[in-house]
């Protein structure tokens, strides 16, 4: 997982060209509430903390208001598909196509971290479009806050995460039709000195996406690249291997950053000794 960049710019700008491009009694009504709109647009502006976000309350909009805001984001109007590129585009490029919340997979979708059902003035907000893959989005749902008022999930616009790694990778090797494979299994640790408060809100956001059984399922498909990298160097003697090694983790640690779950699986494996003569 990795944080986001938020784009330039103000976020109305984009609410009013959106709003802009609709044509008929559409546009009308949305322009009759651009006002009401801009004030909620200034409310979350205020209000985006990782302290404050959670406090901001639901508004009241009837079914008609409803249906006329979430339209902005279900058209598929250029000043939309604009808006996208532009989260998009601001994203460091070598992890743009992959998903923040599980660091697995592509994006592909946008996630309305406030959710659009209860605060579809918001449906086109830049700050509360997240890009994401689909199994996240639907995973996550309309979960927004728990009952003791906390949030669910991670926000990587303005949470922090941790310097250090802080998943525990545990693994048993077995021999499968003669060859060496690892059984894997992940776990959340704690790093020293990050706020107790802060990794709860983790913890929830891996127990809600089912993180540690995703990586796990995943986790073969990931040994067998890290082993086809190690088997085309062909290197001579295991020390040779693991400075191969040691520098291909490196630079995919630049790439993918230090909390990726690919980085703590590969970092495991490669204390494997046998793994590494196997490798050879």
């Amino acid at each position: 997982m990795h944080k986001l960049r938020r784009i330039s710019g103000d976020p109305t700008s984009y609410l009013t060209r959106i709003i802009g491009s609709k044509n008929g009694p559409r546009g009308g009504r949305l322009s009759a509430m651009l006002g009401r709109i801009s004030m909620r647009y200034a409310v979350l502006n205020g209000a985006y903390t990782r302290t404050g976000i959670g406090g901001i309350k639901v508004s009241t909009w009837n079914d008609g208001q409803k249906e006329d805001l979430l339209h902005c984001y279900e058209s598929t109007a250029a000043e939309l598909v604009n808006l996208k590129n532009s989260i998009i585009n601001r994203q460091i490029e070598e992890i743009r196509d992959i998903c923040p919340y599980c660091g697995i997979g592509g994006h592909g979708q946008f996630d309305h971290y406030m959710p659009k059902a209860k605060f579809p003035e918001f449906s086109v907000h830049s700050y509360n479009l997240v890009p994401c893959c689909d199994k996240c989005n639907g995973l996550k749902g309309e979960a927004w806050l728990q009952t003791n008022g906390a949030r669910t999930f991670i926000n990587f616009y303005i949470d922090s995460l941790p310097a250090a790694p802080m998943l525990d990778v545990q693994v048993q090797w077995v021999v499968k039709n003669g060859k060496r494979v690892p059984k894997v299994s992940f776990h959340l640790a704690r790093p020293t000195g990050f706020r107790t408060e802060s990794f709860a809100l983790i913890e929830s956001h891996f127990r809600k996406l089912n993180l540690l059984d995703r990586y796990k399922n995943q986790a073969h498909t990931e040994f067998l690249a890290l082993r086809d990298a190690a088997l085309g160097r062909k290197a001579k003697t295991v020390e040779t291997l693991r400075k191969f090694l040691e520098n291909y983790l490196e630079q995919r640690a630049k790439t993918l950053g230090p909390l990726n779950w690919r980085i703590a699986l590969y970092s495991k494996l490669m204390e494997h000794r046998p793994f590494l003569q196997d490798c050879l």
